[in-house]
């Protein structure tokens, strides 16, 4: 396993006891995985791990490195609004330079409507650079609660696929944190029902579907899982692979779901 797996998917519990041994063993500290080319620092920040950010720059992490995206580790903590991370590399020296477009997301990450309306209106092709290290911006405010920053860059023409978490679509990530109203905006925007993320092999569908098992919170939310499922269903959702006609998806989503999603699965599955 790599450092950056481990910082990504497989930290865990005792992630900080067990990242000191990695680092005292020694480690690279400068590799690069990934499209976005990360050193395991931004992989860490991205992930919000304040103690292990802490450890790899006591280990000499370089902490101005770009990404493919030419993101430095402090862009991406301001950017997710990860403020106790940002203060840290700003106390170590981080440069703290931003473009226009992470200045957006700083605004938008922090509820500052009035400011981003501003942004949007002198520069809105912010909200759509090309860069996929800012175009993101859809996909990760989806996961979140407030609805005026997925219709603001819904309505400024902001990516619809642009990746968010772990390869999502944004109609991925609002599936998976139960937003059902970010679920339906972004249908009616015409968000893909069958773009399938790439570190999970799964739709949007898919990512309701383990999100009512096992995102945070889940067990007291179901009423949002039971409610996203099937508006996914009646929007056109399969429940197939693509290119196998075979029930191996549907099974998978069966063994992914909650007791009250799996009973609307069943449901689907006999009129499918």
């Amino acid at each position: 396993m790599t450092l950056h797996a481990f910082l990504d998917t497989e930290y865990g519990r005792f992630g900080d006891v067990r990242l000191r041994s990695i680092l005292r063993k020694g480690a690279d500290l400068e590799m690069r995985r990934g499209p976005a080319a990360e050193t395991p620092l931004h992989v860490a920040v991205r992930r919000c791990r304040l103690q292990a950010v802490k450890q790899l720059v006591r280990a000499g992490a370089r902490i101005n490195a770009l990404n493919a995206y030419q993101k430095t580790a402090y862009a991406h903590a301001a950017r997710r609004g990860f403020t106790a991370i940002a203060t840290y590399l700003t106390d170590q020296g981080a440069s703290t330079a931003l473009t226009e477009a992470d200045q957006l997301a700083v605004a938008m990450s922090s509820s500052r409507e009035a400011e981003v309306r501003r942004i949007l209106s002198a520069s809105p092709h912010l909200a759509h650079t090309g860069n996929p290290g800012e175009d993101r911006l859809l996909a990760d405010m989806a996961g979140r609660n407030a609805d005026w920053p997925v219709q603001l860059l819904i309505d400024a023409q902001a990516s619809l696929t642009s990746p968010g978490l772990d390869g999502g679509t944004p109609l991925h990530q609002a599936a998976w944190f139960g937003q059902l109203n970010h679920v339906r905006s972004l249908l009616a925007a015409g968000a893909p029902l069958e773009v399938w993320c790439t570190d999970h092999t799964s739709s949007p569908l898919g990512w309701a579907v383990r999100g009512s098992r096992e995102s945070g919170g889940a067990s007291s939310r179901q009423e949002v899982y039971t409610a996203i499922v099937p508006t996914f269903l009646d929007a056109g959702a399969r429940l197939y692979y693509v290119d196998d006609d075979t029930d191996a998806y549907y099974r998978r989503l069966l063994r992914q779901a909650s007791r009250s999603v799996r009973v609307l699965l069943r449901e689907a599955w006999k009129t499918h």
